[in-house]
Formats: C-alpha cells, sequence, structure tokens
C-alpha cells in the first residue's frame, strides 16, 4: 500500500482527483460561508426569525447528505454541481451552530456599554460581535472542512462523479487493492492537512484570546 502510494505521487490522474476533491470541498466552504454568516446573523440577533427558524434548522440538519444523493444525480448528474450541492447541505450545521452559540456568548456588559456610548453598528460588529464570536467561528469552519471532505469523497463514490472517491471504487471494482487502500490513505491524509491547515490559522488570527497565551505559556 505504501509503495503504491508513494507511486500515485508521481500520477499525474492522482493529483487531478485530489484536485476534483479539494476544489469543489474548498468551494462549497466558502458557499457555506456566505450563507451561514448573515443567516446566523439574523437569527442570533432578530428574536422573530429565531423563533420561525428553528424548527426548520432541526429538521434538515440530521438528514444525512448520502440520502439526497439521488435528488442530486436527478437535478444535476454525476457533476461537480451535485457534489457542490450535497457539500452545503451537509457541511454548513457546525458552522451556522458554532455561529449562533458565539452570538449567544457576546458579553452583555459590553453590549449595553457599546449602545450607550453610540458606537454604531460597524465599531459594535467589528470591535464587539466579531471578536466574540470568531473562535466560535474557526471551529465551525474546521468542522465544516473536513465534513465538506467527506461528504466529497462519499458523493464520488456513490454518484460517480470525478475525484479521489470515483477512483476507490474504480481500483476495487479492478481488484487493484493496493491502489484503493492507497486512494483511502491519500484521503485521510488530505482529511489531516486541511484539519492541520485551519489549526495553524487559528494561531495568528486568535493571538489576544486567553486560550493561545495559555497554550503558548505552556
Amino acid at each position: 500500500m505504501l509503495a503504491e502510494f508513494f507511486h500515485q505521487l508521481g500520477v499525474g490522474g492522482f493529483w487531478l482527483a485530489v484536485w476534483n476533491t479539494v476544489s469543489v470541498a474548498m468551494l462549497g466552504l466558502l458557499l457555506i460561508v456566505l450563507i451561514a454568516s448573515p443567516l446566523a446573523l439574523l437569527i442570533g440577533l432578530v428574536r422573530p426569525v429565531r423563533e420561525s427558524t428553528w424548527f426548520v434548522l432541526e429538521f434538515l440538519k440530521p438528514i444525512p447528505p448520502v440520502a439526497l444523493i439521488p435528488l442530486g444525480l436527478l437535478l444535476w448528474g454525476p457533476s461537480p454541481g451535485m457534489k457542490l450541492f450535497l457539500i452545503v447541505m451537509g457541511a454548513v450545521w457546525p458552522l451556522l451552530t458554532q455561529l449562533i452559540y458565539g452570538l449567544k456568548e457576546v458579553n452583555g456588559i459590553s453590549a449595553d456599554m457599546a449602545r450607550s456610548y453610540r458606537l454604531g453598528w460597524w465599531l459594535t460588529t467589528s470591535r464587539l460581535i466579531v471578536p466574540s464570536i470568531l473562535p466560535f467561528a474557526l471551529t465551525g469552519m474546521r468542522i465544516s472542512a473536513s465534513i465538506a471532505v467527506v461528504i466529497a469523497v462519499v458523493t464520488e463514490m456513490i454518484g460517480g462523479a470525478a475525484g479521489l472517491g470515483q477512483n476507490i471504487v474504480v481500483a476495487q471494482s479492478a481488484g487493484a487493492l493496493s491502489e484503493m487502500y492507497a486512494l483511502i490513505l491519500a484521503a485521510g491524509l488530505l482529511g489531516l492537512l486541511i484539519n492541520a491547515g485551519f489549526r495553524s490559522a487559528q494561531k495568528p488570527l486568535m493571538f489576544w484570546h486567553p486560550s493561545m497565551r495559555q497554550e503558548g505559556n505552556l
């Protein structure tokens, strides 16, 4: 398996499959950020929106993305569009949930002070709300990114879209077990690299946070 893995590193088709998986997963993560950020602000800050959407959100969250593959194939076929749809539907919930939790953690005294000093929407958002929700947002993005890669690979395996998942199924069908396990190893390493990338980006973005200072002292 290891010999085949290192052999795959020199094959152009392997890197094309990795690109097909990673590019759609990261595009899906970008769409998730664009969808979850304003939606979380509405749900977290506007009570009527929160009370009118909780049922829909709690209904949609438990639905596994794999169950939506037939719908995606019907609408887009085995294409990147189908994979992107399933990634967004399956990986948006960790980020959205973390952002809502982060908004709940905004210090009430600080919010009252911001209103008393009439800081305005921009200063209140940039100086109070964003720093408060940033730790939750980074955690949610890290989890959503990992889930996005998992959904991409599973969608490629079941739905037939191009990527690492499709290559795994082709290798299994051809009886090339060493290649199959090498590609599975590559998918696992890909998840580790994405997780490590988000963790490394977390330190410079949250250098001011007490948890980062304690970690640095340790």
